[in-house]
């Protein structure tokens, strides 16, 4: 019986770290400093952060999606422009999207402005972040107040939302045992 609980224990060990690998959790952010900086600049949560890039870009800093995405959070050149406009970023170009600080600068401050926006439902920021604003008020409806990632009618959506989320309470988790919170 000793015997068995161990088999048991090691399975439950192996996969609990191949988990974790795939994750990356055992890689260090090499952007971790900016993450944080923009994270408290724009009041969202940096662990979020951490699994929306890795999520979108793998933390490879040249990503660019066959949608013509670009960098670390993947952010669409349209999108960029008028954050910059925002932020009132000087001497802006699609080109600084490769640029780890911008990016994420640029990434971070869309998340909250999403999440402002959708009253910080991070089921419909989320969509929104990989769906876009229209999409999402096409098929949200405002009045109703329980939304689901069962509602989201992209699979491609549905799939982004629930693969962020998982990672995020997987790190959240983590930060939390490891850390005690460190983050955040």
């Amino acid at each position: 019986m000793k015997k068995l609980v161990y088999i048991i224990l090691i399975v439950v060990l192996i996969t609990i770290f191949s988990i974790l690998q795939v994750l990356g959790l055992f890689e260090k952010n090499p952007y971790d400093y900016y993450i944080q900086e923009y994270s408290n600049s724009f009041n969202v949560d940096p662990i979020l952060i951490k699994a929306i890039m890795k999520k979108e870009s793998n933390l490879n800093v040249n990503a660019i999606s066959s949608k013509g995405a670009v960098g670390l959070m993947q952010l669409m050149p349209k999108t960029a422009r008028e954050i910059s406009k925002q932020l009132k970023v000087p001497n802006f170009s699609i080109s600084s999207l490769k640029e780890p600080k911008t990016n994420i600068m640029f990434g971070v401050y869309y998340v909250s402005k999403l999440l402002n926006y959708y009253n910080n439902n991070l089921i419909l920021a989320l969509s929104a972040y990989n769906a876009g604003i229209g999409n999402v008020d096409k098929w949200y409806n405002k009045q109703k107040t329980d939304f689901k990632i069962k509602d989201i009618p992209f699979n491609e959506t549905k799939n982004y939302v629930k693969s962020i989320i998982f990672t995020y309470k997987v790190y959240k988790s983590l930060n939390f045992i490891f850390f005690k919170g460190a983050d955040k």
